[in-house]
């Protein structure tokens, strides 16, 4: 009875001490980890829009060029097929769809992940409020993955639409 009592101390001090060794190192890393993920969808935005600087509001960023607003990236999140996936679209002044930047997804792999692809994401590209962006419509829907093709459009649909209340 005695051994195990022993081990059980043991156990518990390691498991102690091993928690103490995580919280250390997560609070250590955690500015970093921010502040390379504020890096990266700076980019992430970068590219979507040739622009000097994003104004943040809410959801909105507004792309400057000089003094100049150059366009719009809408943060939106349509519901997959696994889940919410989470996009970036790029529109300029006038509402046209400039880039569409996939930043994270659940997706099904090698079906419904296929919506990262430039190829798949290419097709929004100049689209405006007045195309129907629905799958096997006016865009092309990825074999086997429909539900996927249609969380990307419905993503697409929404960013124009905050665009068109914004632009008014």
């Amino acid at each position: 009875m005695a051994k195990n009592l022993k081990m059980a101390v043991v156990l518990a001090v390691f498991c102690i001490v091993s928690a103490g060794l995580l919280a250390y190192v997560y609070n250590l890393t955690q500015p970093l980890i921010v502040k390379n993920a504020k890096g990266s969808f700076d980019l992430s935005l970068k590219g979507l829009i040739a622009a000097d600087s994003f104004k943040q509001e809410k959801n909105t960023f507004v792309a400057i060029k000089g003094k100049e607003i150059v366009g719009y990236a809408f943060a939106v999140k349509p519901q997959g097929y696994g889940g919410p996936v989470e996009m970036l679209v790029g529109l300029d002044k006038e509402g046209r769809v400039l880039a569409v930047k996939v930043l994270g997804h659940k997706e099904t792999a090698g079906l419904g992940s296929n919506i990262e692809d430039q190829k798949f994401l290419k097709q929004f590209v100049g689209k405006t409020s007045k195309d129907k962006v629905e799958p096997k419509q006016d865009i092309d829907a990825l074999t086997g993955a429909t539900i996927s093709t249609r969380a990307v459009c419905h993503g697409v649909r929404e960013a124009m639409d905050q665009c068109g209340k914004i632009t008014k």
